[in-house]
């Protein structure tokens, strides 16, 4: 078994409890290190007011074979001529490095300053790639090399969430659940699913099945991991103190402190930790991460990743394999998902039905 990352606490406890051999998971957790490892020896530190900042399967520590790097150069201070001078050298090396390159969207592999990212939450100014860099930033980013300007902005939009949130400071309850964040998260899931659909016209439907695998799977991990984020600010013990500094003080300091270090772990790591810490069935824990594992395993077998990648007709689907397995996989970890938040834990599903939902 591949050596686990640093940040894989609850993950390991949860697969020791329950006999479990995640191998898949295991070797994209390896396969990170050695990624992250070669980015940093590739890219210069640059200065405190610059992070190279990573997405996808780097932050999320499910590097597979045929990982892609969706990566952004975070400005935090003024704009000078010399961040684009940056931007071009990371381009450079990271080619240099032969590193995959993000997709022709325009989302990533560019500067963003992080004004956009910290006051354009809502409203006509808030486009599409505002939302997804923000959100993304929060739930699966890694910084490269310097990280000062990187956990600067991110504490900054966690303290825009909470501080504009009225109900967290003036509620009528004890129950305190950030839900400007909370809305934010949802509505960017919503996008997603949107934005699939017309990436299938747009793209004459290009990676259609690949795409949608990672709808079903990674992109509906990291909306789960954000309703978990929510929801453990009441339920979890160690944020105790922010609720009540809420409810006497009207301060969102220490909640700011506790969800931006609960921000910076993986995903995978983060749904364990729900399942162990509220004791959920065998069943439900397996269902996810068995699910999980072998999804990981079909996008680590080039084969079956190249399958995925050239099916868009209906005809392909019906006659690839791949697919196959991916709808197979994708059933048991909807599923699971859906016991660990409305059915396992009364407390768990009434704040989803509660705050989720309507």
């Amino acid at each position: 078994m591949a050596v686990p990352t640093h940040s894989s606490l609850q993950l390991d406890r949860l697969e020791a409890l329950l006999g479990a051999t995640w191998a898949s998971i295991r070797e994209a957790q390896a396969a990170t290190i050695k990624r992250r490892s070669e980015l940093t020896k590739s890219i210069e530190r640059g200065s405190p007011d610059t992070s190279l900042v990573v997405f996808g399967s780097v932050a999320r520590e499910e590097v597979t074979s045929g990982s892609d790097l969706d990566w952004i150069l975070l400005i935090d201070g003024q704009s000078v001529p010399e961040h684009k001078e940056q931007e071009r050298e990371i381009e450079r090396l990271l080619l240099k490095g032969k590193f995959i390159a993000p997709g022709v969207s325009g989302v990533f592999g560019r500067m963003v300053g992080s004004q956009e990212l910290v006051h354009n939450i809502g409203g006509e100014d808030d486009f599409n790639s505002n939302t997804t860099r923000r959100v993304l930033l929060l739930l699966e980013s890694y910084p490269v090399g310097n990280r000062e300007a990187y956990d600067r902005v991110r504490r900054q939009i966690v303290r825009r969430y909470l501080g504009d949130d009225r109900g967290l400071t003036h509620g009528g309850t004890d129950v305190r659940i950030p839900r400007f964040l909370l809305n934010d998260l949802t509505r960017y899931w919503r996008t997603v699913t949107v934005d699939f659909v017309y990436k299938q016209r747009a793209d004459n439907d290009k990676k259609w099945a690949l795409r949608n695998a990672k709808l079903r799977m990674s992109r509906k991990l990291i909306f789960a991991a954000g309703l978990a984020h929510v929801f453990f600010c009441h339920l979890d013990t160690a944020a105790e103190a922010a609720r009540t500094a809420l409810i006497e003080e009207k301060d969102v300091s220490l909640l700011t402190a506790y969800l931006s270090n609960e921000l910076a772990k993986p995903p995978l790591e983060t749904i364990a930790k729900a399942c162990m810490e509220l004791k959920v069935p065998k069943e439900t824990s397996c269902a996810i991460f068995d699910s999980y594992d072998q999804f990981l395993a079909i996008l680590n077998d080039p084969e079956k990743r190249g399958e995925l990648e050239k099916a868009q007709t209906h005809e392909d689907l019906r006659k690839s394999a791949a697919w196959k397995e991916v709808r197979n996989v994708s059933q048991p970890f909807h599923e699971g998902l859906v016991h660990l938040f409305l059915r396992d834990n009364d407390e768990l599903k009434q704040l989803s039905m509660t705050y989720g939902v309507f």
